[in-house]
């Protein structure tokens, strides 16, 4: 398994340009640059004045080769992801581009209406956040802007192109490569949008946690975002709280599990953690919903922001759900440096509760990481395994 925490280099030719990539685990597309990115370079039209967003930069691929066509214009690239932002400024400063600055941000939140000429996204999957980007995008668009964006054919490009030509009026297939389409939509001069609804919903009494009505504010791109998932409810189930436990949950996504750790331990303090912006704002948003008090939400890739200080927090129990989704297949990574993590963060004595599907392989990296480990629930989809700290680490 490789360093989680490290930097990796990429160089890759782009337009007659050699463009260096940083990229990191947990990152999508870290590895190589994928073919729907490099297809949408071949055939965007970028000119040298042109104001561009890249929404949903990744490690900043699409920016850094705009910047570097655009030298008199100006690119600005977000992410909603902690470590996706870290790796896109790193790749803007490794190819000295001054033209060119990177937002943690929610698709296009903050930004001004009719503010760019050129966006360009490669969309993730999710039918809802896909219309939002596609949204987003015509409202940020100057009148006669344009779109290029891309997506494979497995993640639903036909209906985001089918989304966008009602949005913009226009859209066409300019390049298919690989099982991935690139679609140009061109906003006209006449085209007038209302502003992008709010998108985070309320799903008052949607839940139960320990037989109590709870509250879900959440949104599409969060995981289970209108739902307690059944690894998140088995994770409940088997989790073991005590009243005054300092308790971690690790990856919080919408904040259910971390609910319920903070009702269960009401002389204790929980703190929340996620790499995606917007899981922690539904993370804030539901605790606040359901009034708790003890809870406090961060984001973190990982459980790094708790080891940038000497004096940093130690926990009585971490409860987790890790993420091993990445594209297509499964992805231990981030998985893996959660396990470590925990072992990490953990007082001598501390408890680990994490949920898992019962095909994924952690029994192992569990114990390798604590030197022990046991099953404490277990049914025809999932396993909860718990372990204790025995040394600092």
């Amino acid at each position: 398994m490789s360093d989680y925490y490290a930097f990796r280099k990429l160089t890759v030719a782009v337009r007659g340009h050699l463009l260096v990539l940083i990229g990191k685990p947990g990152v999508w597309s870290w590895e190589k640059a994928d073919a729907g990115s490099l297809a949408l370079l071949e055939v965007a039209e970028i000119g040298p004045d042109d104001v561009v967003l890249d929404l949903g930069c990744g490690t900043g691929i699409l920016g850094a080769a705009a910047a570097k066509l655009a030298p008199r214009g100006q690119v600005t690239l977000v992410d909603c992801h902690v470590a996706a932002v870290a790796c896109a400024r790193q790749t803007l400063a490794a190819n000295s581009l001054t033209n060119a600055s990177v937002s943690l941000a929610d698709g296009v939140a903050g930004l001004p209406q009719a503010s760019f000429d050129l966006v360009l996204s490669h969309l993730p999957r999710g039918r809802a956040v896909q219309e939002e980007l596609i949204y987003g995008a015509a409202w940020v668009l100057k009148p006669g802007g344009r779109f290029y964006f891309v997506a494979h054919r497995q993640a639903g490009v036909k209906e985001a192109i089918a989304y966008a030509r009602a949005v913009f009026g226009q859209c066409g297939v300019v390049r298919q490569k690989k099982g991935y389409h690139v679609a140009l939509a061109l906003k006209p001069p006449t085209r007038h949008l209302s502003p992008p609804a709010e998108s985070y919903r309320v799903m008052t009494h949607a839940v139960e946690l320990d037989g109590i009505p709870t509250t879900l504010v959440s949104k599409p791109g969060v995981f289970a975002w209108d739902r307690l998932d059944d690894g998140t409810a088995a994770l409940v189930q088997a989790m073991e709280i005590n009243p005054s436990d300092g308790v971690l949950d690790l990856g919080c996504g919408t904040g259910l599990a971390g609910v319920a750790a903070a009702r269960r331990a009401p002389e204790g303090k929980v703190v929340l953690v996620d790499a995606d912006l917007r899981a922690v704002e539904s993370a804030r948003r539901t605790l606040a919903a359901n009034h708790i008090a003890n809870g406090t939400v961060l984001l973190s890739d990982c459980a790094s922001v708790f080891f940038h200080d000497a004096a940093r927090q130690v926990f009585d129990v971490v409860i987790t759900n890790p993420p091993f989704h990445q594209g297509v297949g499964v992805d231990y990574e981030v998985a893996c440096q959660f396990i470590l993590d925990a072992a990490r963060i953990l007082r001598r004595g501390g408890r680990l509760f994490l949920v898992a599907n019962r095909f994924l392989r952690y029994r192992e990296l569990i114990r390798r990481a604590f030197g022990n480990v046991e099953v404490v629930y277990s049914d025809n989809r999932y396993q909860v395994f718990t372990a204790r700290a025995v040394k600092r680490q």
